[in-house]
């Protein structure tokens, strides 16, 4: 993804990014009041623009910074790392990239919500679950998005007819294997841990 500030925004904008880019307890005083007055400045437009409309909408109007940037998505293959396609409407993409994209944009999300509730609740678990995982994404694949959860501080539960989790990418995990005979009744269970090199059956 590239992420560019537009080339029309006004001075305001162009002023407000820039002390955004500092974290706030290195701005000076003066660059605090920089930024306060820009905001302000901002407000007060969107105010004069549409007097009939709440503090609530005004604020999300002067402060939505997705309408000061441009967003441009491209898919990069593995087989050819300089090349790249722009992410459109058009692109022709197989159901494997269509889902891949999918779940990339879920677990970035879901990290993202995550790592906003641990600044008030620290000891919130950051889980997610998937049925079926990966259906229609390529066995190569699998263990990629596997490591893209682990660096992403995500545990996860997923269930498939076909995953078993062992992939060098993950450093550990249990699988748990279901078994069932129409002839009998119930369903047996195969305990097995993953360390990144070795799956090992648990005793029961």
């Amino acid at each position: 993804m590239q992420w560019r500030l537009h080339e029309d925004v006004d001075a305001d904008v162009r002023a407000a990014v820039e002390l955004l880019r500092s974290p706030s307890g290195l701005r000076t005083r003066e660059q605090g009041e920089q930024l306060r007055e820009v905001l302000q400045r901002r407000i007060e437009d969107a105010r004069r623009a549409d007097p009939s409309a709440g503090y609530a909408a005004h604020l999300r109007t002067a402060l939505d910074y997705r309408s000061w940037f441009r967003f441009e998505t491209y898919v990069v293959d593995d087989a050819a790392p300089g090349r790249k396609r722009a992410l459109t409407g058009r692109t022709g993409l197989s159901q494997g990239e269509q889902r891949v994209l999918s779940y990339l944009v879920l677990f970035a999300a879901a990290a993202a919500h995550f790592t906003t509730l641990g600044e008030t609740t620290p000891h919130a678990p950051r889980l997610i679950l998937l049925d079926d995982a990966f259906a229609k994404v390529d066995e190569p694949t699998h263990g990629r998005l596997g490591r893209i959860l682990v660096d992403l501080d995500l545990d996860f539960v997923l269930t498939s007819e076909r995953l078993m989790g062992n992939w060098p990418e993950v450093p550990s995990l249990h699988i748990y294997e279901c078994l069932r005979d129409a002839r009998v009744r119930g369903v047996a269970s195969l305990h097995y841990t993953w360390n990144g090199r070795h799956r090992r059956l648990m005793p029961v």
